[in-house]
């Protein structure tokens, strides 16, 4: 069932007030609310975001818990080796940037060794200063393959249970999340969206940037010049319609080939999104929208007929610049403006903005063969990706809208 476009946008910019509530109930309604540190042991991102503790510790003025969690394959969090893969490098890229610390030999750690680690932490969870020594005395040896070897208890695997279902009940489903006053943050990504809430309380002291962050000590590889930018995009992903608008404006200073290569859906290829992590995603894409200046919210859902249109239509398109632009309108269609693509009226209006030519684009409704998109999957299975929006230059690629300052970095270091 789709909801109407104005409740869409409610919910978008709505930040989360039923976990809001149920935070206030489950912390004391007359508390001040507590910031929420869900840490997965063998998590990259989980171990980046613990470098920050003390800096938390040190400058908040409400007290900071911190859950223990574990995370296991299912339709919230698909391709979960490759998700582990990829977060090991991402963390070794990353890191620098942030003037924090990953080792570049680290290893994916197994699931064995994560619960035993997870048993030592949640035995200093409650303790925010001892976990923070704990951490990385324990991370220090996760991620170096070493074995650490103790019987699990039964108790262990009923706590992170526990742990797991809070975090769900509160609205979330990843490891390395800040929670604060019912709503989300991600690791080091969203760290001074999380500063800036907790300050909107004034409960946060000092100023000055919640992380310095410096692009140009990233880890990032050498590419050759002139190598093009494979950009793997969905009609129905707002992150690829916020991706897609910040390199149509940066197209010009980023000097660089595009190739558009749209995919189908994920919850169009089998996959059940469960409605936490579509609110999640919305609520968060909203943020995101309005730090860019990007018009977002009053949704018409494109999912079905509307993105099986645009991939038609998307066929008509000429030049890599006009292919970008049709995902910019299409995605401003469906996030923006409330048009549906699965009508002519809501089509041919994206398809206006972009420069294509109506009487094609009908032609292409009853014609155009859309097998290139699984090919599109493909090739980003075979990049070591899963998800959009991704990009890749080469045999570098990387995954989502927060890792585009990495292209911008590895271009600028061409010239």
């Amino acid at each position: 069932m789709k909801l109407p476009p104005r409740l869409i946008r409610h919910l978008a910019h709505s930040q989360s007030p039923l976990n809001r509530w149920r935070v206030r109930w489950e912390n004391g309604l007359l508390k001040s609310p507590a910031i929420e540190f869900y840490y997965e042991p063998g998590d990259p991102h989980s171990h980046l975001a613990a470098q920050l503790l003390p800096r938390v510790l040190e400058q908040t003025l409400t007290p900071v818990k911190i859950f223990i969690v574990s995370q296991q394959e299912s339709p919230i969090y698909p391709e979960l080796a490759r998700q582990r893969q990829y977060n090991v490098l991402d963390a070794q890229r990353i890191a620098p940037a942030y003037d924090l610390s990953f080792p570049a030999n680290a290893q994916v750690v197994s699931e064995h060794q994560r619960q035993i680690a997870a048993q030592q932490l949640l035995a200093v969870a409650a303790e925010p200063e001892r976990f923070v020594a704990e951490e990385a005395r324990i991370a220090r040896t996760l991620f170096s393959g070493d074995e650490m070897k103790e019987a699990l208890r039964e108790e262990t695997s009923k706590q992170l249970a526990r742990n797991n279902a809070r975090r769900e009940k509160l609205g979330h489903y990843l490891p390395g999340m800040w929670q604060f006053n019912g709503q989300w943050f991600w690791a080091v990504d969203r760290f001074d969206r999380l500063v800036a809430a907790v300050a909107a309380k004034r409960l946060w002291q000092g100023n000055g940037p919640a992380l310095p962050f410096s692009p140009e000590k990233a880890a990032l590889p050498n590419i050759p010049a002139n190598t093009p930018v494979e950009c793997f995009l969905s009609f129905r992903s707002p992150y690829s319609f916020i991706a897609a608008t910040v390199l149509q404006r940066k197209r010009e200073s980023l000097n660089a080939a595009l190739d558009i290569r749209p995919v189908l859906p994920m919850a169009m290829r089998g996959f059940k999104v469960p409605l936490a992590k579509r609110l999640y995603i919305l609520r968060d894409a909203a943020r995101e929208a309005s730090s860019l200046n990007i018009d977002f919210g009053l949704c018409a859902d494109p999912i079905g007929d509307g993105a099986i249109r645009a991939l038609k239509a998307f066929t008509t398109a000429g030049s890599p610049e006009q292919k970008l632009d049709f995902i910019v309108s299409a995605g401003q269609a469906a996030w923006s403006e409330a048009r549906d693509l699965a009508t002519d009226q809501g089509l041919r209006h994206a398809c206006d903005d972009a420069g294509l030519t109506w009487r094609e684009v009908h032609q292409a409704l009853n014609t155009a063969n859309i097998d290139y998109a699984e090919n599109n999957r493909n090739a980003l299975f075979e990049a070591g990706l899963w998800g959009v929006p991704s990009f890749r230059m080469g045999e570098f690629a990387i995954w989502g809208q927060d890792r585009l300052w990495m292209i911008e970095e590895v271009v600028r270091r061409q010239n």
